[in-house]
């Protein structure tokens, strides 16, 4: 009795280690899939803004290498200077539709702005995660490159996999960028008039005004710059001056730098 009990038993474990290999790949995928051993969590969000640094904004009245004409009395330099602050936000935008296609399905990102759902470490470098798409979470890098790689939601959890196949970007060139808010103070840091005053004693004679912020020129210092009539290019605070032709009525000239 025990060796029929062993023939009938032997067909039956042998099947079992004949399982079709699509039955293992199903399997796998699954497990890697909901296996809380393959769970993350997303970090919180950064910052709703922060600081990216200050820079120069100048209000000028002239253009480089453009030729220009001033009169005796009249301004030939206006320049102005501002400083202005620039905030990074937490949200992306771009400015096309990206597809992205995972298997068959196939998903569209609009033109728009994004708010950052989250922060996840991949790999030793932090991503952006966008808000959730039907089970995807989507992940930009720092330069604003959606990635191949992206996070499924677990069922019934608060946690995400890493999806283990990878989705194709079109068009794969696109970037989303960070969105900056910029705030320009209202008055100048500089502030300051370069007048023509004709020709003397066979000089180029410049009258410099530098105005206190705020007052329009009505309030500041003053200098009288002199340079010899027959120069060709001269050095005006900062700017680089090509003289074309100057006479007892006007200046003709060119900024070059």
């Amino acid at each position: 009795m025990r060796f029929l009990f062993y023939f009938f038993m032997l067909p039956i474990l042998a099947s079992c280690t004949f399982l079709p290999e699509e039955w293992i790949g199903l399997s796998s995928s699954f497990k890697d899939m909901h296996s809380p051993a393959h769970s993350y969590s997303i970090l919180p969000p950064p910052s709703a803004s922060v600081f990216a640094g200050t820079q120069t904004v100048y209000q000028n009245n002239y253009v480089l290498n453009e030729t220009m004409s001033a009169k005796v009395g009249e301004t030939m330099l206006r320049v102005q200077a501002f400083k202005k602050e620039n905030q990074l936000t937490r949200e992306l935008y771009i400015d096309r539709p990206i597809t992205i296609r995972i298997g068959v399905d196939e998903i569209t990102l609009p033109a728009k702005k994004y708010s950052v759902f989250g922060m996840f470490d991949l790999d030793d470098e932090k991503f952006f995660v966008l808000p959730k798409v039907g089970h995807y979470y989507f992940l930009v890098d720092s330069k604003g490159k959606i990635q191949e790689r992206f996070l499924y939601d677990i069922k019934n959890s608060d946690k995400v996999t890493i999806f283990p196949d990878k989705a194709e970007i079109s068009p794969s060139s696109a970037r989303m960028k960070r969105v900056t808010l910029h705030e320009q103070e209202k008055l100048p840091f500089l502030d300051f008039d370069i007048v023509y005053d004709g020709i003397k004693n066979d000089n180029i004679i410049l009258f410099y005004k530098n105005a206190v912020p705020g007052t329009n020129g009505e309030s500041g210092s003053f200098e009288t710059l002199a340079y010899p009539k027959d120069v060709t290019l001269i050095s005006v605070k900062g700017m680089l001056v090509r003289i074309i032709r100057a006479d007892q009525e006007q200046i003709t000239y060119m900024v070059v730098k």
